[in-house]
């Protein structure tokens, strides 16, 4: 691990703590989601003066670009009264976008087998349950929206934990980026609760916020490490 990669865990998961911390000492409070959205811009800002050696970090890059803009929406316009309901749709929009990029950046060798298979069931028995939960209370164009969106979501977490078994990134680099994958699932299960669910829509649960944010930072935190990694591919004596 380079200097680069232990300044930006040094950095943002002692963030994440203090995010989880101020999500339970001042519940729904204005003033953590600038905390929020500035840890994000400051893990965007600090990819942005990383030196790209592949396509594929610029691909991450732009990703964490958009997770900016949906966290524009989706946490900072939050705290003006009026507003931010009305933006929710432009910020899972932006996040729908990140996901494309996650996707386009690791799809490389993408194949179909046991393994795949396996990766695939791990992710529908995380993704499902909690479709069907929410199926009830959602209808319309949201229905539809949620259902797009959530499909986007599983492939991308889908081809984060394939790269294990395509041998395109070194292992170590497909072990943070199937467990980022992974966190992005999770994290985003309970933005769906937060939204749809009947008993957390319109009120601040510090619980459901902290299961969010302790997977939401890490997990893009992690994609950070990945931009910033000096050996990011596999020696070519591994089969493809």
């Amino acid at each position: 691990m380079n200097s680069i990669q232990r300044k930006l865990l040094y950095i943002f998961l002692p963030m994440t703590l203090v995010i989880v911390l101020l999500d339970n000492l001042f519940p729904g409070d204005a003033f953590v989601n600038y905390v929020k959205y500035a840890t994000i811009i400051a893990l965007f800002l600090f990819t942005l003066c990383i030196k790209k050696r592949h396509i594929e970090q610029l691909y991450m890059n732009i990703a964490i670009f958009f997770i900016v803009v949906a966290d524009f929406f989706l946490v900072f316009c939050d705290t003006i009264p009026g507003i931010g309901d009305k933006l929710v749709i432009l910020g899972v929009l932006a996040f729908l976008f990140a996901y494309i990029f996650l996707i386009l950046a690791f799809q490389k060798n993408f194949k179909v087998g046991g393994w795949e298979l396996l990766a695939a069931l791990l992710v529908l028995i995380l993704f499902v349950p909690n479709y069907i939960t929410l199926w009830p209370h959602v209808t319309g164009l949201m229905f539809y929206g949620g259902t797009l969106f959530g499909i986007v979501l599983c492939y991308m977490a889908w081809t984060c934990i394939c790269t294990l078994f395509k041998y395109h990134y070194r292992f170590g680099v497909a072990c943070r980026i199937a467990l980022a994958g992974c966190l992005m699932l999770i994290s985003d299960i309970g933005v769906s609760q937060s939204f749809f669910n009947p008993a957390f829509q319109h009120r601040f649960n510090p619980g459901l916020a902290s299961l969010i944010w302790a997977t939401y930072v890490p997990a893009w935190t992690l994609i950070a490490t990945i931009i910033a990694e000096n050996n990011l591919l596999a020696n070519h004596l591994f089969p493809n």
